[in-house]
């Protein structure tokens, strides 16, 4: 038996050293392949001790420890299996499965000691002795079967996993696989035999090492070659290998590809490569590490790579090769010099923008210090109104359009231009290049922006003359569209200068544009009623003013502030404000029994732009549950310049709704009798703008008489606003005028002033 007690030695100090190796190893796997050597080291151990120990204590708690441990040994090596067969469902079920095989069958073997139902021992006299012989019982039989349905389980797992996976990996289940496999012919060959000492424990040990050697040390070469290859093959990146003759050896698909490279003749890689890269043979040899940037041209279309190669020793230094890899950077390039274009230039015209035209114009400055320039911004007039109408597309058609001409007029070295926001461009000319005809002939290019639409669009342009070259590019821009604010409204004038008083009007127009809406929210915007009488002298209304009690500036008329909301697109918030004013008014007027006044307001043309108009209106009588006849709404004839159809519908709408709509200053304008004929509306307010001059000729009288004559056949009733004499009066009087607002009769005046005047018993 000394044979065997060495072999079992041998083999317990390789499992030690295998459970060293397996601690220190990290692996997922490890704790599994820990338990399985260290329950194996147990076996070999009683084994050893059986095969030279007399003694039947000894023997029998040897066999009572070998059989316990021999079943949590296959229970780990269920365990382990199916782990490193990668069985992940229920997993943490079939180990408390395990568990509780391992705690009964170990609890039968341990009560063995007082019940004799596992096994029990004999004396045997022969020539040489007594000897002590293992006579199995009942239960024994059963703890092979459990040991059985454990190595099948085991067993099966690696079939299935072999079945199913690469022919590349099988080694690593196969190998195991027959160890075990043959381990268990052996345990058979014993349990016939009935041999006292279990020499298949060798195979058990044999087969740990296994475990321990490809779950934890092994590394498939043929898997490593053949994932390296795959890898090579698939990435993006152009790989080639050449050997120590620089003779090319391997190339992927995506060099094959750049280069141009048969896949069954690689002898051209090197040339190709250096095709590419413009190198010579002798030259490129000579670096052990290179990065090159390369740009080919193939069928009209360049492309851009990156070369990088590296020659390749091995651990004596000695050259072993070399391999190139080739990145196609065209797209990240081509994005990069998209970006930087992107970081100095306008998106949609491609002319500089804004941080660029700036810091160009410090450029131009610094280096023409004996020159004069000019600094000019352009702006279209109502250009978000264009955008709504005509559409998005041609509108950036538009702005297209504007950077063509900047850039075809722009012919001097010193002039520079871009887009500084929205419809807004801006330049610095020399001030010897310059000309205003020729600005003002290339605005009135710009509306030919080849969509064969004819369109009123209107053009400005500001110029400033740099007196102060330290001043802020910004501030100069800025002075430009100063002059602009001042010509804004008048189409007849294209270009204007800068002057300092437009800046203080500027300055004014950003001040109350900052201030507006804390003036709403404060109170400080207040409703102003100036009376409407009957000829008979009764007051049957009132027009509904807004004046602005500042806290600085005091008592502001509407003049010094409504055009400025009116150009910024504000003049909404401040009708809407009023209007909702006069509801709150009338409401309270007819809780208190006055249902006999009514209130007219102001509708500005751009409303019509900014909200839904008769949505609101409507709102807002339904939310005060007015009487919608007695808020009048006073719209002027400038509202149907454009767009005809559309505002003669939104009328319709709110005179459906109930509302009276009154024409407010009819006779100022040039097309009164047109609008008189196409708007459908119910009162007439005739502007006094004829009679300002008390002087009015006969012809004058005339026409008035004709225009209240023409309202009175329509069945129109004419208020006439602005009446301020006596002789005013008369006159409109014999005339049939049917209602009177002006200074004749009542200022504008506070709320409260008009209800103690006019409400009062």
């Amino acid at each position: 038996m000394l044979w065997f007690i060495v072999t079992t030695g041998v083999l317990a100090v390789l499992t030690v050293f295998c459970l060293i190796r397996t601690e220190r190893s990290g692996k997922t796997i490890a704790p599994y392949v820990t338990h399985l050597l260290i329950w194996i080291l147990i076996p070999l151990a009683t084994n050893a001790v059986l095969s030279f120990s007399a003694d039947p204590i000894v023997i029998k708690f040897c066999y009572t420890a070998y059989f316990i441990s021999t079943t949590i040994l296959l229970c780990y090596l269920v365990s382990f299996t199916l782990v490193y067969c990668g069985y992940q469902y229920k997993l943490d079920t079939i180990k408390k499965v395990l568990l509780g095989i391992a705690v009964f069958d170990a609890l039968n073997i341990l009560i063995n000691w007082f019940t004799g139902h596992v096994f029990i021992l004999t004396d045997t006299v022969n020539e040489g002795g007594a000897d002590i012989g293992f006579v199995p019982a009942w239960y024994h039989k059963i703890h092979l079967i459990l040991s059985a349905v454990l190595i099948l389980l085991a067993l099966y797992a690696l079939v299935m996993k072999m079945m199913s996976s690469s022919k590349l990996y099988r080694d690593r289940y196969l190998s195991i696989f027959a160890a075990l496999t043959v381990t268990t012919v052996f345990e058979m060959i014993h349990i016939i035999a009935n041999n006292t000492v279990d020499r298949s424990i060798i195979g058990i040990a044999v087969c740990g090492i296994f475990v321990y050697i490809y779950s934890i040390e092994y590394v498939p070469s043929a898997l490593m070659d053949e994932m390296k290859k795959t890898v090579l093959s698939s990435i993006s990146d152009g790989i080639l290998f050449f050997d120590e003759n620089r003779n090319c050896i391997f190339a992927n698909e995506a060099a094959r590809f750049m280069l141009n490279i048969d896949s069954n003749n690689l002898s051209s890689g090197l040339e190709k490569l250096l095709a590419l890269t413009g190198e010579e043979p002798e030259s490129s040899a000579q670096y052990n590490s290179k990065i090159l940037t390369c740009t080919m041209t193939e069928n009209g279309q360049e492309y851009i790579y990156d070369v990088e190669g590296h020659k390749l020793h091995d651990l004596q230094g000695k050259l072993i090769g070399s391999f190139a890899k080739i990145t196609d950077t065209t797209e990240r390039t081509q994005r990069e010099n998209m970006n930087r274009f992107l970081a100095t230039h306008d998106k949609l015209t491609g002319i500089y923008n804004t941080d660029r035209l700036y810091d160009s114009v410090r450029e131009v400055l610094k280096e023409n210090p004996d020159k004069d320039f000019y600094i000019m911004t352009s702006d279209i007039k109502e250009f978000k109104l264009v955008n709504d109408r005509y559409g998005r597309n041609f509108a950036d058609k538009l702005l297209i359009r504007i950077a063509e001409l900047l850039k075809e007029k722009a012919v001097s070295s010193t002039t520079r231009y871009g887009r500084l926001s929205g419809d807004k461009f801006g330049c610095i000319i020399a001030k010897e290049n310059y000309n205003e005809q020729i600005i003002i002939q290339a605005m009135n290019e710009v509306p030919n922006v080849g969509l064969n639409v004819v369109i009123p669009i209107i053009i400005h342009a500001g110029v400033y003359e740099i007196e102060d070259r330290n001043m802020p590019v910004s501030a100069m821009f800025d002075r430009a569209s100063i002059a602009i604010s001042a010509i804004k409204h008048d189409a007849s004038l294209k270009v204007a200068y800068y002057e300092d008083n437009a800046r203080d009007e500027m300055l004014w127009g950003q001040k109350v544009t900052e201030q507006i809406d804390n003036a709403i929210l404060t109170g400080q915007i207040v409703p102003y009623l100036q009376a409407q009488v009957s000829r008979e002298g009764k007051v049957v209304g009132a027009e509904v003013l807004v004046r602005w009690i500042h806290p600085d500036e005091g008592f502001m008329p509407p003049g010094k502030f409504l055009s400025i909301l009116e150009k910024n697109g504000m003049i909404g918030k401040i009708d809407m404000y009023i209007w909702e004013c006069a509801c709150r008014i009338l409401r309270r007027w007819a809780y208190e029994g006055r249902n006999d006044l009514y209130l007219s307001v102001n509708i500005s043309p751009k409303d019509f732009y900014l909200m839904d108009v008769p949505a609101v209106i409507i709102d807002l009588a339904d939310k005060y549950e007015l009487d919608r006849k007695k808020l009048r709404l006073e719209i002027t004839e400038t509202i149907m310049m454009d767009d005809i159809e559309e505002k003669l519908k939104t009328i319709d709408r709110l005179r459906e709704a109930g509302f009276i709509v009154e024409m407010d200053d009819f006779g100022s304008g040039y097309s009164s009798l047109n609008m008189l004929k196409d708007m459908p509306v119910d009162v007439l307010k005739l502007d006094m703008i004829f009679l300002k001059d008390n002087s009015a000729n006969e012809r004058t009288r005339k026409i008035m008489a004709l225009i209240i004559d023409l309202a009175k056949s329509l069945d129109v009733p004419v208020i006439a606003e602005g009446v301020e004499t006596v002789e005013q009066v008369d006159f409109l009087a014999q005339l049939g005028c049917d209602f009177f607002q002006g200074y004749y009769f009542a200022r504008p005046v506070s709320l409260d002033e008009y209800e103690k005047k006019n409400l009062t018993a």
